[in-house]
């Protein structure tokens, strides 16, 4: 039961860096980075690059240390739980980037990879939440609009 509390806890805490990245003026700058690179191309490619924890692009590379590498860090260390340290190296490194932007991938309500992570990329300020939608149902940042569609009407 421990394990869970502290992955949900740690779910939300990369939840509200994502919010941070798209209101925080320098941060919105370097995460705005990778919406233009996930636009513009597939997004579902892997690369060896992923294991080092590089993605894409410089900027990308650094919006995912600032959006999720270092919280997640900071998050164990201050936790002492750092099995998720793990969980997310293993996710970050050789699943993300297959699964987060593929239109293929359809996994709501359980999980927010594909298609329901694609609508954020369409409407910024709605399906901020990784893994679980569970914190953008709660503070009322899902969209509700068509999920499995990829809605691309902007609010």
């Amino acid at each position: 039961m421990e394990h869970i509390f502290y992955f949900f806890l740690w779910t939300f805490v990369i939840y509200l860096m994502h919010i941070t990245v798209h209101i925080v003026p320098g941060l919105k700058t370097i995460h705005r980075d990778h919406h233009k690179f996930i636009t513009e191309n597939d997004g579902t490619t892997w690369s060896w690059n992923n294991v080092f924890l590089f993605n894409d692009t410089w900027m990308s590379t650094a919006d995912l240390w600032i959006t999720e590498v270092v919280p997640t860090m900071l998050f164990c260390w201050v936790t002492g739980h750092w099995w998720i340290a793990l969980f997310y190296y293993v996710w970050a490194a050789f699943v993300q980037e297959q699964t987060e932007h593929n239109k293929k991938v359809d996994l709501y309500p359980f999980l927010t990879a594909g298609k329901w992570h694609l609508v954020h990329h369409r409407i910024p300020n709605r399906n901020y939440g990784l893994f679980i939608p569970l914190w953008d149902q709660m503070f009322n940042t899902e969209y509700k609009g068509v999920v499995h569609g990829i809605e691309t009407r902007e609010d």
